[in-house]
């Protein structure tokens, strides 16, 4: 299991922290299939604490992707939130 470190907070204020490095921190040294179980477990649990780390993944994802990787993720997220009901 990933170890997930939670935000310190301070008196009445967050202590500030990267929480780009982290994550990429807490998940170095991580196998394959650790990464992917957390992946797989943040969605299946709905975690919101665990949502500014999918963020920083997917934002190392996108910055190593080249165009055509790109135009496809965009594809997806495109089709995902056309596909949503209006309210």
């Amino acid at each position: 299991m990933i170890y997930r470190e939670k935000y310190v907070k301070g008196r009445d204020t967050m202590t500030a922290i990267d929480i780009r490095s982290l994550v990429l921190k807490n998940l170095a040294g991580s196998s394959r299939d650790e990464v992917e179980g957390y992946i797989n477990e943040t969605i299946e649990t709905r975690e919101e604490e665990a949502l500014p780390g999918m963020g920083i993944l997917f934002e190392t994802v996108w910055q190593k992707s080249n165009e055509k990787e790109r135009n496809s993720m965009m594809d997806k997220i495109m089709e995902t939130i056309n596909n949503q009901p209006v309210s």
